[in-house]
């Protein structure tokens, strides 16, 4: 063979450059892409490429420099170029396994094979190393056992490829099956050639076969830049259909959107019209998901809309739409109904389901639904009616006390207009001022002497008059307008009863309520501070009040924001107490100063014996706490007689004074001794 070693050499020599640019390209697009199996195609090629200078340099040295086969330079060569040649073919593997599976090798699995093929590579290389030895043994240990374990891995990857190539579009796959498959059959073809040494010499024209290597290798190179560019192609095609999925679908349940909802809703309209038969669309809401949200945090309550979500869809038939418009509210199309009572079928059946708890995580939760129903034609006949009809008759389910489900009426429209309307005059009187505050006195009963105030806000509209906050509290609670209105009067108040503190040098307290949702929000503790600050007021002279069924809500979330106030030094009552549902647990945790007696229970005090014993029990239990307790609406000397009797501490009611304006009692208090 010595008379082919220059032939030799150049094959060597130009697998080992095109190995190399192979690697380099590959390299390239895995820098650009960042597609794991890129990443192992590089190392193969890399290694291939290293693997074929190894041999050559080993050639060299034994053919032209002569140098003993012991020699730490071949030594050296033998092991890196024997580490390399099983490196490729694991890497060859782990890429193949990659891009067919679209999923990364296990890192422990990568790594026990690696280092496998380290040693096995090592060994192979070392074994048969004494010059003493034919050179047949170590033609087998060094070529015949590699080319056995290439053959086998090559093979492997050709079949998973070729199988795999009917899932995949274009011809990338196939080229590179069919380039492995081949070098395959070729490198069992050296297995035989090893076999075959022991009996006779290797034939010339084995010296050329680098030649099919160096084309096959070509083949295969360009076979996996193919397989890239078709996988890229195809992760683009996913990609747009995913797009356009969640364009279309709501990506926490993956039900339709309100586009898509809208779409089938304007397609199904025609076909009911074509067909005489009603349409059924229903708006459904979950009542008091917001408190969900904010005491377990967003994570559970996902998973709870994913829950609801999938319960609604197995309450529907086939070719019914559930949809998600956002939030905690679903809509759901019925494109036939033969009857209204059908709908409300349906309706029952949903609110029925999602009564069952729902276990999110270690949690039991329970969840009830307020549902609206339209009929088409009679509640509309457009997509955008009949949703906004179905909406409305929500809301009207709303105020029936949730948990049930409204047909629409056209007479709810007039209600919802007429409280759209008193949402935006409500926006315009916060910002034209016409928003005032009315203060009641807080009398001790022993002295009757003036402690404190209340603020209690009023509209003074510029057509209808003054207006209670019974005419439009419950407007500014829905919209969400409670929130700035309930800032206006914190700091009005504080400011007012500084200047009185001032002017009339007494040490007035006032006292102001919280809304449900005002004490909801995040910042309450700053806005309290920001309007103790700005004032003045020294934070002992502020009292906030909280409703009893407010408290209760999320009661240990209560627990920390009332203890973040006690912290700023302000006093804090609970008010209307006596008309909920406090746990006395509950009760005895709550940092609080005062209990206030409901008006309800003391109007009837002096003659009603139930009336009498709550009162007295109320007032009992305050004390033993260590409370105050303030009874309001009093107004005869017969309730002040027996509140007087059952040691009540302070009283509010027209008995004393009916709530009036700053202006008005200003001279009311500097007329009466105020204490502290």
């Amino acid at each position: 063979m010595l008379q082919n070693s220059p032939a030799v050499l150049a094959t060597e020599a130009a697998q080992t450059l095109g190995a190399a640019i192979a690697a380099i390209l590959l390299f390239s697009f895995y820098r650009q892409y960042g597609k794991s199996y890129l990443a192992q195609w590089t190392a193969s090629w890399a290694a291939l490429s290293t693997f074929q200078l190894a041999a050559a340099a080993g050639m060299w040295l034994a053919m032209f420099a002569k140098v003993s086969p012991l020699a730490l330079s071949r030594l050296a060569i033998g092991v890196i170029g024997g580490v390399a040649g099983y490196l490729q073919l694991g890497f060859l593997s782990f890429g193949t396994y990659e891009i067919v599976r679209r999923r990364p090798v296990r890192l422990r699995t990568k790594r026990t094979l690696t280092i496998a093929l380290i040693i096995t590579g090592a060994a192979t290389a070392l074994m048969f190393v004494d010059p003493d030895w034919e050179p047949r043994y170590r033609y087998v240990s060094r070529v015949g056992v590699h080319a056995a374990a290439a053959a086998i891995a090559y093979l492997v990857c050709a079949s998973t490829l070729w199988r795999a190539r009917s899932r995949r579009q274009g011809f990338g796959f196939s080229i590179v099956a069919a380039g492995l498959f081949v070098y395959g059959l070729e490198e069992l073809h050296y297995v035989v050639l090893g076999v075959a040494f022991f009996f006779s010499p290797l034939r010339d024209y084995t010296a050329y076969l680098g030649y099919l290597d160096f084309l096959l290798q070509s083949i295969v190179a360009i076979g996996m830049v193919a397989c890239l560019l078709e996988d890229e192609r195809e992760a683009a095609e996913l990609a747009t259909a995913e797009i356009e999925h969640l364009a279309y679908h709501d990506a926490l349940t993956g039900l339709p959107n309100r586009p898509l909802f809208i779409d089938r809703l304007i397609v199904a309209l025609p076909q009911a019209n074509r067909a005489k038969h009603k349409l059924a669309v229903l708006f459904l809401d979950l009542d008091r998901f917001k408190d969900i949200n904010d005491s377990l945090g967003h994570s559970t309550g996902d998973s709870l809309l994913k829950a609801v979500a999938e319960r609604i869809r197995h309450c529907v038939r086939e070719g019914d739409t559930v949809a998600r418009f956002g939030g905690d509210e679903f809509t759901l199309m019925v494109p036939r109904v033969d009857k209204i009572e059908d709908a409300a079928k349906i309706a029952q059946k949903v609110i029925e389901t999602l009564k069952i708890p729902f276990i999110v995580g270690d949690r039991e939760l329970y969840v009830s639904t307020s549902i609206g129903i339209s009929i088409y034609p009679g509640d509309g006949d457009d997509p955008e009616t009949l949703v906004r009809n179905a909406d409305t008759a929500m809301y009207r389910a709303k105020d029936q006390g949730r948990d049930n489900y409204q047909l629409y009426a056209p007479a709810m429209n007039a209600r919802a207009l007429e409280r759209l309307a008193l949402e935006n005059m409500l926006r315009r009187a916060l910002s034209n001022d016409e928003l005032v505050l009315f203060y009641q006195p807080l009398v001790d009963l022993e002295t009757r002497r003036i402690l404190g105030v209340e603020a209690l806000i009023r509209w003074q509209h510029p057509e209808l008059g003054l207006l209670s906050p019974a005419h439009f509290i419950s407007a500014a609670e829905v919209s969400g307008l409670i929130v700035p209105i309930g800032a206006w009067v914190l700091e009005t108040a504080c400011r007012q009863t500084r200047s009185w503190q001032k002017r009339l040098d007494v040490n007035l307290t006032v006292s102001v309520n919280l809304s449900a949702r005002q004490f909801q929000q995040q910042d309450l503790v700053a806005q309290v501070s920001r309007a103790l600050n700005q004032s003045g007021l020294a934070a002992e002279s502020l009292e906030l009040e909280i409703t009893e069924s407010s408290a209760m809500q999320n009661a240990e979330n209560t627990i920390h924001v009332l203890r973040e106030l006690k912290s700023l030094g302000v006093r804090i009552a609970m008010d209307d107490f006596g008309t909920g549902y406090s746990s006395l647990n509950y009760l005895k945790r709550f940092p609080i100063d005062t209990l206030k007696l409901d008006q309800s229970f003391v109007h009837e005090i002096a003659t009603d014996a139930t009336d009498a014993a709550i009162a007295t029990a109320v007032i009992a239990l305050a004390h033993s706490l260590n409370l105050h307790v303030v009874a309001e609406g009093v107004e005869t000397e017969e309730q002040l007689d027996f509140l007087r009797r059952k040691s009540c501490d302070r009283i509010q009611g027209f008995l004393f004074s009916a709530p009036l304006s700053a202006a008005e009692l200003e001279p009311y208090l500097a007329e009466r001794k105020v204490v502290a």
